[in-house]
């Protein structure tokens, strides 16, 4: 093979893998049907907000879509610079923020999580934001942070809303 062959092939590779990348940041998916959404309008529910800010500098592929698990199942995901609206059923939930990092000192791609439990009251908002975590060589995780009303809203004014209703609060 030529000198010439053998670099379109390696530029051919480096789109690929290029692309392929971006499949993992596919903006947010829509909530899937889960038991804690409250959706009878008659139900009084808790606002829950769910940001993911950006970060400081890229964290390559820790910078992919974030998983949102609540009491153990899938819920929803998140990319970087979006918040959405939920209206959760009150009582204590679980949430989870699983993300893929590269991990140890050969940068294996690994799944991290972490979970908080919080307590959801009828009537009430609740903002939440995913704390990135560097482990360093143990890789990038995230942990579910409560906020205040005031920092949320400091934080969703360079957010994009995502999801029916998400923009309601902070327009």
């Amino acid at each position: 093979m030529s000198g010439k062959t053998i670099k379109n092939i390696c530029f051919s590779l480096a789109v690929a893998i290029g692309l392929s990348g971006c499949l993992w940041s596919i903006p947010s998916t829509k909530t899937q049907p889960h038991p804690l959404i409250e959706t009878n309008a008659a139900e009084i529910y808790a606002d829950v907000y769910f940001m993911r800010p950006r970060t400081e500098r890229s964290m390559g592929i820790a910078d992919n879509a974030l998983v949102i698990e609540l009491d153990e199942a899938p819920f929803l995901s998140l990319v970087k610079n979006e918040y959405i609206r939920v209206p959760l059923k009150p009582g204590i939930t679980t949430v989870t923020l699983k993300n893929r990092t590269l991990w140890g000192p050969f940068n294996k791609i690994k799944e991290m999580s972490r979970s908080r439990s919080f307590t959801f009251a009828a009537g009430k908002s609740y903002f939440i934001t995913t704390t990135p975590v560097n482990g360093e060589f143990r890789g990038i995780f995230f942990v579910p942070t409560l906020i205040s009303a005031a920092r949320a809203q400091e934080i969703a004014a360079t957010l994009r809303a995502v999801g029916p209703g998400s923009s309601e609060l902070f327009d």
